[in-house]
């Protein structure tokens, strides 16, 4: 089960994800970023206790419609060492969102096949994010 978790305690446990996470994806953020993020309090960090070592965590953040009275809930990163995490988390994420008052739960995300695997679930792709630096 997912329980909300310090950063400070749970670093060393996450940083390594985070690491193979900026690795494979190459996000915009670097693991510094998360650390700041986590320790201000602008996202939460959630890891499955029962796990030993951790090899599960989820970092979101609640986040509001600027064009409607509502907020989403927004999945920055999942990491499961195991695979699964949909199947196993996402009753519990979904549970979560609607008692933060969320009316939707978002995914950023460079991987196709999370997407697909959350369209079982009855997730949509709604958008793609496409872009060039120049």
């Amino acid at each position: 089960m997912l329980t909300q978790a310090d950063v400070r305690v749970y670093w060393d446990s996450i940083e390594p994800g985070l690491r193979e996470i900026k690795n494979q994806a190459k996000p915009e953020w670097r693991p510094e970023d998360i650390y700041s993020v986590l320790l201000n309090g602008i996202a939460e960090l959630y890891i499955d206790i029962e796990q030993k070592p951790c090899e599960s965590f989820i970092i979101l953040q609640e986040k509001p419609n600027i064009f409607q009275p509502s907020k989403s809930l927004l999945i920055w990163v999942a990491y499961d060492k195991r695979g699964k995490a949909a199947d196993q988390y996402m009753d519990y994420i979904e549970q979560m969102a609607r008692e933060k008052g969320c009316n939707k739960i978002e995914f950023w995300t460079p991987w196709i096949s999370l997407a697909e695997a959350l369209t079982i679930r009855g997730y949509k792709v709604t958008n793609y994010l496409t872009e060039k630096e120049i």
